[in-house]
């Protein structure tokens, strides 16, 4: 067997690297142009997306800042209604809510509008008066005074001060219903009181569906507020 010879070929000098050329040549190195600088900084805004995004973020800010703005505002208005109804519970037409379990305590508006209910909880102006036969209905937005109406359970107490009188309502039932189901209005012979909210409590969006609670008017005798010895506040009224 053969082997063949193998020979080494050597490279010519004129293959060598020239040290040379890994020398940096200043030229590289100079700084940018105004006309490049220019441009880099425009650059972003001639993007569509990135104007976009930018008009998204804006709309964002101006978004919450309404919203944040709103509740504040909401918030304001019923601290000076409860704050009417501190100064002389007896004298004035308000009425008052009270839920100890939540705890809720915020002045009931006359007529469910969307201003009224804005404000605090909206009393519907076709039903039964708070302590009378028949059904009252009061109505909340689920995002804001009856946020946590939902947590209500059998035999909760709500109780309602209308002029110098105070009723006393225990939970019997609660239940989920549709928007166009109206038998929650309907008339009873007894005392009767509802809630009515969206739900689901946290959905995102228009809620589809309704929470009603419904509870029972307690005939009990209960000292009226004028005649409570002078100085004696209701548990319910303290802030």
């Amino acid at each position: 067997m053969q082997v063949r010879r193998t020979s080494v070929v050597r490279r010519s000098r004129s293959f060598r690297l020239d040290r040379s050329q890994l020398v940096l040549k200043p030229d590289l190195w100079r700084p940018f142009s105004k006309s490049t600088k220019s441009e880099l900084i425009r650059s972003p805004f001639r993007n569509s997306r990135q104007i976009a995004a930018h008009v998204l973020i804006l709309v964002g800010t101006v978004l919450c800042i309404y919203v944040a703005g709103t509740y504040i505002w909401m918030y304001a208005q019923q601290k000076i209604l409860l704050r009417r109804w501190s100064e002389h519970p007896a004298a004035n037409s308000l009425t008052k809510i009270s839920i100890p379990r939540i705890p809720l305590e915020d002045v009931v508006l006359e007529g469910a509008s969307s201003h009224s209910l804005l404000l605090g909880p909206a009393h519907l102006a076709e039903t039964a008066e708070p302590g009378a036969s028949g059904n009252v209905v009061i109505a909340g937005h689920r995002d804001t005074f009856f946020r946590h109406v939902h947590s209500l359970r059998y035999g909760d107490d709500i109780y309602i001060v209308r002029g110098s009188t105070r009723f006393h309502y225990v939970v019997r039932s609660r239940r989920i219903v549709e928007p166009t189901n109206l038998s929650v209005l309907r008339q009873t012979n007894d005392g009767e009181l509802t809630l009515i909210t969206c739900y689901p409590t946290h959905a995102i969006g228009p809620a589809p569906q309704r929470l009603i609670i419904v509870a029972k008017l307690i005939r009990e005798p209960d000292l009226a507020l004028s005649q409570r010895p002078i100085g004696v506040k209701l548990p319910f009224l303290l802030k």
